[in-house]
Parts: structure tokens; C-alpha cells; sequence
């Protein structure tokens, strides 16, 4: 049975969006839902069809959501969610009149903000791979689209087969449409927002931090490596009422130019949670199964590391080679260098944490389960309850060595490869972590800075990687690997 609604050149591999527009993807997806819901499913109604004046980049739940059900693998959800307000548009059409008819001739990015009242828990349009449901209990779950031949689907074998898989979002169901294409069922769980609205104590930091870590170990301990770790690859396990409070301001929405939605995946605070907030690893789009190599070495082309957000630069000196593993613990390190560095004046053991995931010594960087072991050690279990209670709200703090808070809290502007995160550690740290030393990342030699610099342009990288091959021939270094794509 062919998939509904699809163009003739559709390729759910396309990036970042398979369709043209979120009425193309509503009208795909909806086209299937017949098809769910004779599997146990419901899929939430595209939001034209609502009858509430939403676009297509918002979809409605059709049942209502029973919370008592809504219990671990499933997100918690806000029992006293209400129906509220957000703001929707659409780009205004210009129009021009040609013999007294009206035609438009172009559309402006300026946008029309309409407050519309909706029910709890309407979903967003992605990249369209991905729809929010409901199964047969009401519980909240994603679907996602995939090819049954490719390496994401082997991942997702994998992790079935297994009776846990913590820090990593469980797989609840494979449904086979065709000989070409397959859906997953996942719990739904919820965007992360900023740390400044979600990280606001040593425990939040703590917990965010161990979570994520084991997610990377429970992955890595069955050989697969994620290569796409960001936040945006990361949930919580609660839902919340609305990704926005009613009528936020208009310059607080975050604007999408490419979807035009208007709706961030953010809370105000975390009052409403009353529960261990958990985080979860997903999205396996270029997740592999690493075979183990005879030599002891796991190996990818240098080409494969291609993680723009936070690169580790590992392979930024033109090698032809990396390990994946130790580049998923290095971008992930450089993503919490980017949300957690600064805090290190309050929390110290992440400064040895955050350089042993990011040196560019890289038979000194953690694994993912030395992390995690390293996090939850220092992070969690070594600090008291006072200690895990202490604010972060460092804009009203004094540094732990008695400067003034303007003297540090402008250090998280520098970039991770120069912010200095041992700056302002309080000398008790010194004292109790004498081993300290051994975590600082030395200074990048004379001979890697140069070879960046000149790997900074597509015929200086070329030159390099021409060298690399030539000595790797005679033993010098590591040459190029046969990658099965």
C-alpha cells in the first residue's frame, strides 16, 4: 500500500524538512490515520481541521488525557492543565489589482499574531518525520517514520531487544506499512528549554548532567554511537499544559523563519513539577551499530563526523579517521561546556568533568561511562542536600572567592575552547580534589593550532589529508577505513 498524500520525488531522508509546508505534512499524516487507528492509535487532528482558526503547524489531541495513566515510560502531565491561549499567523499575502481582479504577488515575512484559545497538549510541526498520537489508553506517544532498510531501524532492534535502556527514550512499538517503510511509537516527551528556565540549582544541574551521561553509557555499552548529540536531541518527561504561559509577550516568542511558528517549547519554572524530572536521549537518525574491530580501535571516515552545533575537533586537523565514541563524549562534553561552564564558580567538579569529556588529548578523554560514573560521584552523591539546594542565580551571588559578581558572570560569553574553567573555584576544591592537575587540559601544541588553522580552508584540508594518506602507506598514522553505508 503506498504512502497517502505524497509527491513523487518524497524522501523521508531529505533534510531538514521531507515536506514543502505543515499543511503538506498535516495532509500525509492524516491521510493515515485510518491505517493507526485499526493498530491501537489515534493521531492528534491537524490544527485546520480543529475548528479552533489554527494553522496546520499545530496539531490537537482528539481524547482527552487521563493522567492517571500517563505513568514512567509515558511523561507525567499537569493535572490542572486548562484550555489557554497562543499566539498563531501566517504570513500576510500582498495583493495587486490587474483589471479589477485581485492577485497576490508576494508574501511578507511580517507576521499577523492571533490569540487562539486550544486545549491542553497540542504538539508542533517538525521536520515531518515525527506526529503526535495518542494510543489506545489516551496516553500521549510520538510517531515517526522510517525506512525499513537502514541502519536507524537496526538501532532500534537493538534497543527492543533490551528489557531497559536508561537515559535513552524506550522504543514502545515497530509497525511495518510496507516492504519500504516502518513507524515507531514513542512515549511523547517534552522539549527541553534553556538552562536558565530549567537549571536553577546544583541538583538541577546535577541530575540534567547524570541523565544525559547514562543515556551516551547505555548506548555506547551496546556499541552504538549517536553522532548527532545536541539538546535538541534530548526531552524531559513531562509535558507541560503549553510549550508557552497565555498571551507571552510578543517579543518573547521565538519565531521560526523557516516553519513560522511561533511556539517555544519553554516553561516559566519548574513549580509545577512535583516530581524527579528525568532526560532522555533520542532522535536515531544517524545513529550506528560500531562492529568491533579486530585491532581494538573503532573507526569511522573523518567525513562521518560531521556535528556542526558543538564540534569536538577531533578531526579538525585533517584526519582521516576518528573514533566515534570518544567524539560522542567530546560533543557532548562542548554542548554542557556551552549551557554549564559558567558554573563552575558554584559547582567545581564540573570543571574536571567538562575538560576530561573535551581535551584534545584523546587517550586521556572519558568514556561515556567514566563520565557517568565521574558525574554521578561529584555531582550528586559527594554534595550534601544543602549543597544540591544551592541557587544557581549567580547574578545575585558572590563568587565563592568574595569578588563581585560583575567580575565572573561575564565569563560564559568566551567560547569553550577558550573560557578558562578554573578560573574562580573556590580553594576548598583545591584542597578536597587534590588530584585536580591531572584534569586540566594542556595547551593545544604549536603543531595542532597550525595544522587547524590551515585545515580552516577547503585546499588546505585537501593538501593535509593528501600528506595523511601518503604517510599512513608507509606506517606513519592512521589511513583512511571501509565504511558500509
Amino acid at each position: 500500500m503506498p504512502l497517502p498524500n505524497t509527491r513523487p520525488d518524497f524522501d523521508i531522508d531529505v533534510r531538514p524538512h521531507i515536506f514543502h509546508s505543515p499543511a503538506e505534512w498535516a495532509l500525509f499524516w492524516h491521510g493515515l490515520a485510518p491505517w493507526f487507528e485499526c493498530r491501537g492509535y489515534t493521531l492528534h487532528t491537524p490544527g485546520s481541521k480543529a475548528s479552533l482558526g489554527l494553522s496546520d503547524r499545530f496539531t490537537v489531541p482528539v481524547r482527552d488525557t487521563c493522567h492517571a495513566r500517563q505513568q514512567p515510560p509515558f511523561a507525567y502531565t499537569d493535572i490542572s492543565a486548562q484550555p489557554e491561549f497562543i499566539y498563531d499567523s501566517d504570513p500576510r499575502e500582498s495583493t495587486l489589482k490587474i483589471y479589477g481582479q485581485s492577485r497576490p504577488v508576494c508574501r511578507s515575512r511580517t507576521k499577523s499574531f492571533v490569540p487562539i484559545q486550544v486545549p491542553p497538549f497540542i504538539a508542533t510541526s517538525n521536520t515531518g518525520r515525527v506526529y503526535a498520537a495518542q494510543d489506545s489508553l489516551g496516553r500521549h506517544v510520538y510517531l515517526k517514520i522510517l525506512r525499513k532498510d537502514s541502519e536507524q531501524l537496526r538501532v532500534v532492534e537493538m534497543l527492543r531487544q533490551q528489557k531497559q535502556t536508561p537515559g535513552v527514550l524506550p522504543i514502545l512499538d515497530v509497525l511495518e506499512y510496507d516492504e519500504d517503510y516502518a513507524f515507531i511509537a514513542m512515549p511523547r516527551w517534552a522539549d527541553i528549554p534553556g538552562p536558565s528556565h530549567l537549571l536553577r540549582s546544583v541538583r538541577d544541574v546535577g541530575e540534567f548532567v547524570v541523565d544525559i551521561l547514562k543515556g551516551l553509557d547505555t548506548l555506547h555499552s551496546l556499541r552504538i554511537a549517536h553522532r548527532d548529540m545536541k539538546i535538541n536531541n534530548m526531552v524531559m518527561n513531562h509535558l507541560l499544559s503549553l510549550p508557552v504561559r497565555a498571551l507571552r509577550p510578543l517579543q518573547h516568542l521565538d519565531v521560526n523563519s523557516s516553519s513560522g511558528s511561533t511556539l517555544r517549547l519553554v516553561t516559566d519554572s519548574r513549580d509545577t513539577i512535583h516530581h524527579r524530572l528525568e532526560f532522555g536521549i533520542i532522535d536515531l537518525d544517524f545513529a550506528m551499530i560500531i562492529p568491533q574491530s579486530t585491532n581494538g580501535k573503532d573507526r569511522l571516515p573523518s567525513t562521518l563526523a560531521w556535528m556542526q552545533e558543538y564540534s569536538a575537533l577531533d578531526v579538525a586537523q585533517g584526519e582521516l579517521v576518528y573514533d566515534p565514541f570518544k567524539y560522542d563524549v567530546g560533543v557532548l562534553g562542548v554542548m554542557f561546556c556551552e549551557m554549564l561552564q559558567k558554573f563552575t564558580p558554584v559547582i567545581p567538579d564540573l570543571a574536571p568533568l567538562l575538560d576530561r569529556m573535551t581535551t584534545h588529548e584523546l587517550t586521556k578523554r572519558f568514556t561515556a561511562r567514566q563520565a557517568h560514573v565521574f558525574a554521578e560521584k561529584y555531582l550528586l552523591q559527594g554534595l550534601s542536600e544543602k549543597q544540591l539546594q544551592q541557587s544557581l542565580n549567580t547574578s545575585n551571588q558572590t563568587s565563592p572567592l568574595g569578588n563581585k559578581p560583575s567580575d565572573y558572570t561575564l565569563l560564559p560569553t568566551s567560547p569553550w575552547t577558550s573560557y578558562d574553567r578554573w578560573a574562580y573555584l573556590p580553594l576548598s576544591f583545591f584542597l578536597e580534589f587534590p588530584q585536580w592537575s591531572e584534569y586540566v587540559t594542556p595547551r593545544l601544541p604549536r603543531w595542532k593550532a597550525w595544522l587547524r588553522q590551515v585545515c580552516e580552508t577547503e585546499e588546505g584540508r585537501r593538501r593535509v589529508k593528501r600528506i595523511r594518506k601518503t604517510l599512513a602507506v608507509v606506517g606513519i598514522g592512521e589511513g583512511s577505513v571501509y565504511h558500509r553505508s
